[in-house]
């Protein structure tokens, strides 16, 4: 089905689900997978300023990737974990990595959004990923 499977990740239990969606659509020992955590750099704290602080959340986001990682791995997917600092964006780094690998999906978890509310909501990581990103898109919903 697809060679290259971009899944960008929080750090949250809800992100299990997202990765049985993506076993489900890719192929052990054929789709290649990366895992992908995106720091989120804080406007009014460079990593100059603090970087213990942002290697404090580096270290957490590698555990729990490589955790993952291996779920995968054990599963027969050939498996490639990063994590980035988003300095332009979660977004942005998500469609960044997905051109640069290049993939031929992105799975990843989105919320349902309110339709009475949906103004407020536009601006999500998900919603700028789904509208930029260079190849389909699945959004998993818990």
């Amino acid at each position: 089905m697809y060679d290259a499977v971009l899944i960008p990740v929080d750090l949250s239990a809800t992100n299990d689900l997202v990765l049985e969606k993506a076993k489900s659509l890719a192929r052990a020992g054929e789709t290649e997978v990366t895992l992908l955590h995106v720091i989120e750099m804080l406007d009014d704290i460079t990593l100059d300023d603090d970087p213990e602080f942002y290697e404090e959340l580096r270290e957490n986001a590698e555990k729990k990737i490589t955790d993952w990682a291996e779920k995968l791995t054990e599963a027969g997917f050939d498996v490639t974990a990063e994590v980035k600092y988003g300095e332009s964006g979660q977004g942005q780094e998500i469609v960044a990595t997905a051109r640069e690998l290049p993939a031929d999906l992105i799975v990843m978890r989105s919320h349902v959004v309110d339709p009475d509310e949906s103004r407020e909501q536009v601006g999500t990581v998900s919603h700028q990923v789904a509208l930029f990103a260079p190849c389909s898109v699945l959004l998993v919903r818990s």
